[in-house]
């Protein structure tokens, strides 16, 4: 089961048993204000317990009744068995009997007599309440009976409580020791489901931090701790790959200055040489040093590449290569780049398709970026491609998409397929073993440029993509939207 199904559970267990204890306590409150009776019920309750001795009075005079010793006696017992205070007064005031043996002998029968219910304040409380006594034939007013019960005294008349006053008594301590069972349930569950498994991920983050990243963290169950082990696990596979990556970026940087030195080193000893040559006179005369000069010329333009290549790898790395698209037409924009690279494609002996007419549509590109990638593309074909080849260059406009595609395609050797899944990675340089020996030695560049031409396509919310046969040739085809 997992943690929240079984919290749950107990959740409602707890919450019915805070209901239980409440009504509890509102039906003990209702008890304990029951149990205490009303007054009519108590004025019910005296009378019944006085009119034995009420009715003794209005059948028999009380002044004659009392005068008699003997009655008095008997009258005195019955106070003392009931534990009833009694005064018996007559009409004028004349107090004729009184069971606390009051030194006062007369009294004022309107303002001193209760014939309302009184509780005193002594204890134990004592209620008063006085009768008048009428004969019994005349029903003429004979007397007044002042009573003083206590309260102990009507507890034997009083009705019972209820049956079931135990009830919430026995309702509120289950629901009590509900409440502490789930409790110390929540807190073990806790404890054992919770808080331990978490501790338990702590060796495995130290592992991590150590650069440690193949020990697994496994969980058996099913529930929410084990879906956190599971993502836990998948975050150490990805900081693994990452740490991978990361460790990759770093080898081909470091081939990357190894390759920067060596191509670098055979240019800037060929210059020095013919520079020496030229000093020493070697040339005796003006075409010979230009010659030499040639030769210079040509070994600086490769550094030149491989510095520029370097350059824009860094500010690749830094985020800072800019790109301005604006809005502008295509066919003034791309027709003298095209007509640039198609005179320098026939300067290397290779055979060149212009395009017949460009789509004039209001395209947003930064034209400084967009040449580079054109050149870039144009460059790449050359080293692929042997005098007698053909490149072709062409502009299209694809209404479906509203997009505007610039192909650049040759019929030289094409691209490995072990080697088209990479060509857009930084310094990824192909397998040079499919390259023919004077391919080779024409190698410019680090294998930086195709990861150029995508980031720089990219920006312009465009692509880049290709498609080759080893023998027949490729095509790379960039994507501009249009605005």
């Amino acid at each position: 089961m997992d943690w929240k199904t079984w919290y749950s559970k107990r959740r409602w267990a707890a919450g019915l048993s805070i209901i239980a204890i409440l009504l509890s306590v509102v039906w003990l409150t209702l008890i304990s204000s029951s149990n205490q009776p009303a007054l009519s019920t108590i004025m019910k309750q005296i009378r019944v317990l006085t009119n034995p001795i009420v009715h003794t009075l209005e059948n028999e005079h009380a002044e004659l009744l009392l005068s008699d010793a003997s009655n008095r006696r008997q009258l005195t017992d019955w106070i003392q068995e009931s534990r009833v205070g009694l005064k018996v007064v007559l009409p004028d005031g004349t107090v004729t009997y009184d069971s606390e043996n009051s030194s006062k002998q007369r009294i004022h029968p309107r303002f001193e007599l209760d014939y309302t219910l009184r509780i005193s304040d002594s204890e134990p409380p004592r209620y008063h309440l006085a009768f008048p006594l009428r004969d019994a034939g005349t029903q003429d007013l004979v007397g007044y009976a002042q009573f003083a019960v206590p309260a102990s005294a009507l507890v034997e008349v009083m009705p019972s409580s209820d049956s079931f006053r135990f009830v919430p008594w026995i309702m509120l301590s289950l629901a009590l020791l509900t409440l502490l069972y789930l409790f110390f349930s929540i807190g073990r569950r806790v404890q054992y489901d919770l808080v331990q498994p978490v501790a338990g991920l702590k060796p495995y983050t130290e592992a991590i931090l150590k650069g440690d990243y193949e020990q697994r963290a496994e969980w058996t169950s099913g529930n929410e701790v084990g879906e956190l082990y599971a993502v836990f696990d998948l975050m150490r596979e990805e900081i693994r790959h990452l740490h991978m990556q990361q460790a990759a970026h770093n080898q081909s940087h470091k081939e990357l200055i190894s390759n920067l030195s060596h191509d670098l080193k055979t240019p800037l000893a060929t210059i020095k040489a013919y520079i020496e040559a030229i000093r020493e006179g070697i040339c005796p005369d003006l075409p010979s040093a230009m010659t030499y000069l040639e030769v210079v010329h040509a070994n600086t333009s490769k550094m030149a590449v491989l510095v520029d290549d370097l350059l824009l790898h860094a500010l690749r790395d830094l985020e800072q290569i800019a790109v301005h698209p604006i809005d502008q037409y295509s066919a003034p924009t791309l027709e003298p780049i095209f007509r640039a690279l198609s005179h320098y494609i026939r300067t290397m002996g290779v055979r060149c398709e212009e395009p017949t007419a460009i789509p004039n549509l209001l395209v947003r590109f930064d034209a400084v970026r967009i040449e580079q990638v054109i050149a870039n593309l144009v460059t790449n074909a050359l080293k692929h491609t042997e005098p007698g080849d053909t490149i072709r260059l062409a502009v299209e406009e694809q209404t479906e998409t509203s997009c505007l595609h610039i192909i650049v395609s040759d019929t030289g050797s094409g691209i490995s397929p072990q080697d088209m899944p990479f060509i857009f990675e930084r310094y990824y340089q192909g397998n040079v073993s499919q390259r023919t020996a004077g391919q080779l030695t024409e190698r410019q560049g680090v294998g930086l440029g195709l990861s150029i031409c995508k980031y720089i396509m990219e920006a312009h919310g465009g692509a880049i993509s290709f498609h080759s046969q080893q023998q027949q040739g490729t095509t790379f085809c960039l994507t501009l939207p249009l605005s």
